[in-house]
């Protein structure tokens, strides 16, 4: 009721236009008094609302983690904590400083499994195949993976929901079979990823006429500003 109410005081803020919307962040911060290693008795529910325009602007490009984690087994990797944004400013300044926007998040035991870009879950394409890694406790599961994941489904796209090494990313990459990288996420979207290094490897994506990206975003945005019914889309 309380959100209901303030995007009723507030909805006028967000101009008119493609790609502008409100962004909403329902949140809790513990508020009993005191300083002890223990769950809070009290606690403060907010409501962060603010204009929203592009997340992403130009031309993104990542690197992949080969020495930092976002997140480990057994942790709060896959809920919306603060902590899991933390622990990613440092490196991503790094990434900023070599002239890339993100960074692809690797597991965080071997570094050889692909598991998040940034804020975003991450989808691949290899060939005509789209892959994204599985679920886990690491792993945010995302209510636009599961969109993309349904419409791929109902266009006929091959899906394969398992884990993708950066040795297959970079194989693919090198025997030109790796058409697209690109992230999903509320704000974001959906986010093609123009290029990637990982460690001293570097590969520019091809440009597509048609990829999956720029397709499954064109039909989210469509079902999002009610142009069309899912039935209609393909």
């Amino acid at each position: 009721e309380g959100l209901k109410t303030l995007v009723n005081l507030d909805k006028e803020w967000v101009r008119h236009g493609e790609g502008l919307s409100l962004y909403l962040r329902p949140f809790m911060i513990a508020s009993e008094n005191g300083v002890a290693a223990a769950p809070s008795t009290e606690y403060k529910f907010m409501i962060v609302m603010s204009p929203a325009f592009a997340y992403y602007k130009g031309d993104v490009r990542v690197i992949i983690a080969s020495d930092y984690s976002r997140a480990a087994d057994g942790g709060v990797g896959y809920a919306k904590a603060a902590g899991n944004y933390a622990a990613s400013f440092y490196p991503n300044n790094l990434a900023l400083a070599e002239g890339y926007q993100q960074i692809i998040w690797t597991d965080a035991a071997s570094h050889q499994y692909l598991e998040e870009a940034g804020t975003m879950n991450i989808f691949v394409r290899i060939g005509d195949t789209l892959l994204t890694a599985p679920n886990n406790d690491r792993i945010l599961n995302g209510v636009t993976r599961r969109s993309v994941l349904q419409l791929a489904k109902d266009a006929g796209v091959n899906i394969e929901e398992r884990r993708i090494s950066v040795k297959e990313l970079n194989d693919a990459a090198e025997n030109g079979t790796l058409k697209e990288i690109f992230g999903s996420g509320t704000a974001a979207v959906i986010v093609p990823i123009k290029g990637y290094k990982h460690k001293e490897f570097k590969y520019e994506l091809p440009n597509l006429d048609d990829s999956y990206a720029e397709r499954f975003k064109s039909a989210l945005k469509d079902i999002q500003y009610n142009r069309a019914s899912s039935a209609r889309l393909y």
